[in-house]
Parts: C-alpha cells; sequence; structure tokens
C-alpha cells in the first residue's frame, strides 16, 4: 500500500475513533463534574500503567515481525488469546483481593468487576489492534470500537429517559465493560479475517527470543513513557484536592488528543519502517513533523484566546481552573508532535536505545521537578514541569537523528514554502492511488 494512501485511511477512520472519544469523554467530564471524572480518570491512569505490564508489550513486536512477515497472523491471534487467559485467569483472583476505594463512584460501581473489564478487554484491543493494523487494515477495527463508543455516548445518564433505568453506579460499570465489549469484538473480527487453520504451525525457535527481548525493551520504554507524561497524576493527587485533580487531568487528556494525529501518523511510521522503506520514511516524516508544527501552533493560538470562557462551556462550569494548566502544557504539545513520530520511526528500525534514553531523561526530569514545583505551584506547576521534560526529550531525539542523518533542528520544527508542495504531492499520489483502484 503506498504511504499516502495508508495515511489518508489511517487519519479517516482513527479520526473517527479519536472523535468518539473526545464526545464520550466531554458527556462523562459534564455529567460527574471534576470531582466524580477525575476520580474515575485517576483510577483509569492506575490500571493503564499496570496493562503495560501485564501485557508486556507483546503487541510491539507482534506488529513488528507482522509487517515483516516473519510470524504469521494465526500464529500471532493465538498468542494473543492465549496470553490473555493466562494473565486474567490469576488476574482475576488477584484483582479480588485489593481494596476498594473507599469513597466515590467506583466504591459504589463494582471496583473489582470494572477492574477485570478494563485489564482483560484492553490487553485484547492492544493485541488485535496492533496486528489490524500492520495488515494496514485501519477500517474494521474502528468501526468496532466507535460503535461500542457510540452506544456508551447515548447511556450516559444526562437525562431523565436514561436515568429512570440506569443509574449512575450502573453505567460507569457499562463504562469499564465496554472495553471488554471492544476488545471481544476485534478478536472475533480478526479471527473471522485472518485466521487460517492451515497456518497453524510452531514458531521459528530462532524467533522466541528477539520476539520477547524487543517485547522487554518495549515494556520498559512505554512504561517510562506512560510515567514521564501520566506520573504527574500521582503528585496533584497527593498535593491537591479533587477537583484540581479533575481539572488537571481533564486538561491533560485536552492536550492528549493534540497527540492523536502524530499516533495516526506514527501507526503507519512503524510498520512501514519496519518494512524496510527506511529512507523514504525518514524523509517524509520530518515534513510531517514540520507540518503538524505550524498545525498545532495555530490551534494553541485559537485556544490561548478563547480557552478561558470555551472549557467551562464544552466541559462544564466546574472546570474553571483548566484554562492555565492547559495553556501551560502547549510547549509539551508541539515537543510531543515530533517526539511520537521519531519514536515510531526508532522503533520500526529497532533502534530502541533512543527512545529509551529519552524516556529517562525526561522523567527524571518530570519525576524531580514535580516533587519540587507542585506542592508551591500547584496544577500549574505540574503543567510547566511537563512541559519542560517534553521539551528535554525531544531535544535530546533531535540530537540523536542529527548525528545519524546530519540533519537539523529546523527539518523537523520549521515549515517550509516548498512543503505545501510536497504535501500537495501526497494528495496528488493519493487520488492517483484511488483511481487506479477504482479501474
Amino acid at each position: 500500500m503506498k504511504l499516502a494512501t495508508a495515511l489518508s485511511k489511517s487519519i479517516l477512520w482513527r479520526g473517527f475513533y479519536f472523535v468518539s472519544v473526545m464526545l464520550l469523554n466531554i458527556l462523562v467530564a459534564r455529567h460527574f463534574q471534576s470531582e466524580g471524572s477525575g476520580q474515575m480518570y485517576y483510577v483509569i491512569n492506575l490500571l493503564a500503567f499496570t496493562l503495560i505490564l501485564i501485557s508486556f508489550c507483546l503487541e510491539a513486536p507482534m506488529g513488528y515481525y507482522l509487517s515483516q512477515q516473519k510470524i504469521n497472523e494465526t500464529q500471532l491471534a493465538l498468542l494473543s488469546v492465549g496470553w490473555t487467559v493466562l494473565i486474567m485467569l490469576p488476574g482475576w483472583f488477584i484483582i479480588r483481593t485489593l481494596p476498594v476505594p473507599k469513597e466515590g463512584l467506583l466504591q459504589l460501581a463494582g471496583f473489582h468487576f470494572s477492574a477485570t473489564s478494563f485489564l482483560a478487554g484492553n490487553l485484547l484491543i492492544s493485541f488485535f489492534v496492533s496486528l489490524f493494523y500492520a495488515k494496514m487494515d485501519f477500517v474494521l477495527p474502528n468501526l468496532l470500537l466507535v460503535a461500542v463508543n457510540l452506544l456508551l455516548i447515548g447511556l450516559v445518564p444526562n437525562n431523565e429517559w436514561v436515568s429512570g433505568f440506569l443509574s449512575n453506579e450502573r453505567y460507569v460499570q457499562l463504562y469499564f465493560f465496554g472495553f471488554f465489549m471492544q476488545g471481544f469484538l476485534l478478536m472475533l473480527a480478526f479471527l473471522f479475517r485472518y485466521f487460517k487453520w492451515s497456518a497453524l504451525k510452531a514458531v521459528p525457535a530462532a524467533l522466541i527470543k528477539p520476539f520477547f527481548s524487543f517485547a522487554f525493551i518495549a515494556v520498559v520504554t512505554n512504561s517510562m513513557t506512560f510515567l514521564m507524561y501520566r506520573i504527574d497524576y500521582w503528585f496533584v493527587n497527593k498535593y491537591c484536592g479533587d477537583d484540581e485533580l479533575g481539572n488537571y487531568i481533564q486538561a491533560c487528556k485536552l492536550a492528549q488528543l493534540f497527540f492523536i494525529v502524530p499516533s495516526i501518523l506514527a501507526g503507519v511510521v512503524f510498520p512501514m519502517t519496519a518494512s524496510g522503506r527506511k529512507e523514504e520514511m525518514n524523509q517524509k516524516m520530518q515534513l510531517l513533523s514540520r507540518g503538524l508544527i505550524l498545525f498545532y501552533s495555530v490551534a494553541c493560538m485559537f485556544l490561548l484566546v478563547t480557552g478561558a470562557w470555551l472549557f467551562p462551556f464544552v466541559f462544564g462550569p466546574t472546570f474553571q481552573k483548566m484554562y492555565l494548566p492547559f495553556i501551560l502544557l502547549a510547549p509539551a504539545i508541539l515537543s510531543y508532535s515530533v517526539i511520537h513520530l521519531l519514536a515510531a520511526y526508532y522503533s520500526g528500525k529497532k533502534v530502541l536505545r533512543v527512545n529509551l534514553t529519552g524516556n529517562i531523561l525526561a522523567l527524571t526530569v518530570i519525576v524531580l521537578g514535580d516533587w519540587l514545583v507542585i506542592p508551591v505551584y500547584g496544577i500549574a506547576g505540574a503543567a510547566m514541569v511537563s512541559s519542560v521534560g517534553y521539551l528535554c526529550y525531544m531535544s535530546y531525539m533531535l540530537l540523536a537523528h542529527a548525528k545519524e542523518y546530519n540533519s537539523r533542528f529546523v527539518d523537523f520544527l520549521l515549515f517550509r514554502k516548498s512543503d505545501a508542495q510536497l504535501l500537495i504531492g501526497l494528495l496528488k499520489e493519493k487520488f492517483s492511488t484511488a483511481k487506479t483502484d477504482e479501474v
């Protein structure tokens, strides 16, 4: 599949999914307000970190080896299902021993059930989305994810009709069960489309060690990446009130919406780089980075002007404190746009050392900064520290790239007049491909 076609399909269909996530987030925030939604998302944050550890980040080597066609779809599908069952059978008994939150929605909404649904569902989501994307199949998985999100959007108990048969506590249970529904549907769809009994055979012994070595490095890197952009939640929870926690998490979630396009592009950069198209992706990755920086700079300026009244209007009056931390997160938004593309590129080359070192640098800066700054400056301090950490991470990765390719920072950061012509060329490639497909 040509780059322009892959990018357009990925942006379109993953874009639908992320729009549904955004709408669901807004409705949940408006209904449960800053304190209630803050509690939910804080617990989700804890479970998401647990997910990285129990998944062993197998989705990374799965996508890599399937892109290179060294391990087939049937083998990896069985590994996905088998690993999920292997982890969640004992995991269920461990979860049942965990203390239930003493107060809040999750205390009333079946914490053990919600945690189990979240972890089991997201294991399946992580594995099978990676397999679908390695096959350059972006339509079906996102249709299934969006379908469940639309169901959850329609059932938010924010009106008399829905609240008449679905309480807040039951909705929270349904919200967490939605992750399991998504994972289960993805599993069925992938097995139906790609599973072949004739392809069922043992994985070559020579690939087992590098497969799990790749996964181990991905666990370390992804854990540090996760902590890099979410460890501040723990510090804010410790030093600030529930209302500030809810506002800060929502400001971070809004900032993370800007990570959607880089993550979509990275979902194409990684398999294409892994398949051997390194030089092509290196050049076009710089073009995409410059375009993102320009577009996001304009978007951040717009929110700088309008955010003070726009955020409470969209999320509700309890979110008046999210404006300042969001504005202070703007440098992090611009930095991460570059980081995500470079991280996918180096992962596709199996050069994970650069990602790991950058993570360690940023995480060190953020942890020390949060410890010193948040007790004094609160959620504004948390946002400033995050931006400094992201800038350090981006600078390190750009220096590593410059050392290898003799590139310059401006190759990734400053949009050029010639870039418009290159982007038009990508669009023409897309339309010419579409016409060829029709013939």
